[in-house]
């Protein structure tokens, strides 16, 4: 639903709703505006005498079907002035299957995010990432919308139309405070009674979801609140056991959330492997605090104090200019308003949660946005390999060594970030899965840590795990 009192102030904000940065939406804006004057029906005037028609009876026309050569007849259309055949044809294709004129403003807006995401996925980076309304500019002058004249003289105009934008809005959002809050995410607990005695176990163990399950409890919720999916700890739970991240004795591993989040096409990452916990040095919680400001929400891991007497994970999110909880085990008022310097005492670590279209946000007050790194972030895109390397390097090679390996623990086997077992851990693997190692490795306490590599659900690891669980093939 588009909000806003004139188009201007509608496409800006469908865009940031989208996830674009303020500088981006206003470098995508001043190109628009150069092309169709940020009219959705505009026919490109060459063609009005040439074709006969007004932009209103040409879009009528093409709606009824009493035209019916929009798509090869070569004049610009709509916001982005689309000319090329199939991409006109897609988008009377896309318009005819949401129910609406190849004019509707909002249809054309989610085609033109849908065409960036899809067909032009640099300039859509460039777009969510940018911190200057010039480079998002030009990027989509010179690779989206590509006209004869793509002089400097051309660049600085469409760049200038950008800034206008980006003054009009970001600097009066800045004026305001920026956004006050995001939406309030779904809360369940893992102790309800549909499901807290069903079972979260590995062999070996009698844990329960009431009990252990406070990590796809707190997954439930905001998988739930992005999708509009009926997402339960449940399921979670169930989906953290089939793929091998509940850990024997204890609750779930901490690789657990990335790949959760990837399965339905959503961004999650663990902010860092600094331990916060009692760490006055340590900057986690600060930078997770600005994510959420952006409209991300973010799980933290709890450890001994208000929260819990072992291992805990609660829901993040932003309101009323203060940090919200959402506490999968209780609903007391310390646990869920509970004073944030103790929070961050007793907080460990943190995991950032892509929600920004659904939050309508994206920005901070300034119109900047925190540093994102892609590259680190395991994705579920078709037909796209995400990958992740460990930071850690192998201090030995043996050519003896090199070939393939099975996963022979029973429970799983961690890939570490660094050699040793109490490193973070990038994913655990399930038994029986293939992995290769090409001879390096690095040894602890007489522990040989193989340097392996495997494709494991759609993302591509490259880290240690220890040799004791690994059978050379």
């Amino acid at each position: 639903m588009l909000t806003g009192k004139t188009n201007e102030e509608r496409i800006w904000n469908y865009l940031t709703a989208a996830g674009m940065t303020a500088c981006g939406a206003a470098g995508l804006m001043g190109n628009l505006y150069a092309e169709s004057g940020l009219i959705p029906t505009n026919l490109q005037n060459t063609y009005e005498k040439k074709l006969g028609y007004t932009d209103a009876a040409y879009t009528a026309a093409v709606d009824g079907e009493a035209y019916t050569n929009f798509a090869k007849d070569g004049a610009g259309y709509g916001l982005a002035q689309w000319t090329y055949h199939t991409r006109k044809a897609a988008l009377l294709a896309f318009a005819k299957a949401a129910g609406k004129s190849v004019g509707d403003l909002e249809t054309q807006l989610a085609f033109l995010v849908h065409e960036l995401r899809e067909s032009y996925k640099l300039v859509h980076y460039v777009l969510v990432t940018a911190t200057d309304v010039k480079t998002a500019s030009n990027v989509v002058l010179l690779q989206f919308e590509r006209p004869a004249d793509q002089g400097d003289a051309v660049k600085l105009k469409r760049a200038q139309y950008g800034k206008v934008y980006y003054d009009k809005f970001a600097a009066k959002q800045a004026a305001e405070g920026g956004p006050k809050m995001n939406k309030k995410p779904v809360s369940f607990l893992q102790t309800d009674k549909r499901w807290a005695s069903k079972p979260y176990r590995v062999k070996g163990e009698n844990s329960t979801i009431g009990d252990s399950g406070c990590g796809p409890t707190a997954a439930a919720m905001l998988l739930s609140t992005l999708t509009g999916k009926n997402i339960t700890p449940e399921d979670t739970c169930k989906w953290s056991v089939d793929h091998g991240y509940k850990a024997l004795g204890n609750g779930t591993y901490y690789a657990y959330f990335a790949p959760q989040f990837a399965a339905y096409g959503i961004k999650c990452w663990q902010l860092n492997w600094v331990n916060a916990y009692h760490n006055p040095k340590a900057t986690s919680f600060d930078e997770t605090v600005k994510y959420l400001k952006q409209g991300y929400y973010a799980i933290a891991l709890m450890k001994k104090g208000t929260w819990t007497g072992g291992g805990h994970f609660v829901v993040l999110w932003w309101a009323d200019g203060k940090v919200r909880i959402n506490d999968p085990a209780s609903t007391r008022d310390n646990r869920v308003n509970g004073n944030l310097a103790t929070f961050k005492n007793e907080a460990a670590y943190f995991w950032i949660v892509d929600a920004r279209e659904y939050n309508n946000s994206g920005k901070l007050v300034d119109g900047s946005m925190a540093e994102v790194k892609p590259e680190d972030v395991p994705q579920a895109a078709p037909g796209v390999t995400a990958e992740r390397k460990a930071t850690g390097a192998a201090k030995s090679f043996d050519k003896k060594l090199a070939g393939t390996y099975a996963v022979t623990a029973g429970s799983g086997l961690h890939i570490r970030n660094v050699a040793g077992s109490k490193t973070g851990s990038m994913v655990v693997l399930s038994c029986g899965t293939k992995v290769q190692n090409y001879g390096y490795y690095t040894e602890v306490n007489g522990v040989k840590w193989l340097y392996i590599q495997v494709t494991y659900q759609g993302v591509k690891y490259t880290g240690f795990s220890s040799g004791q669980y690994l059978r050379k093939q």
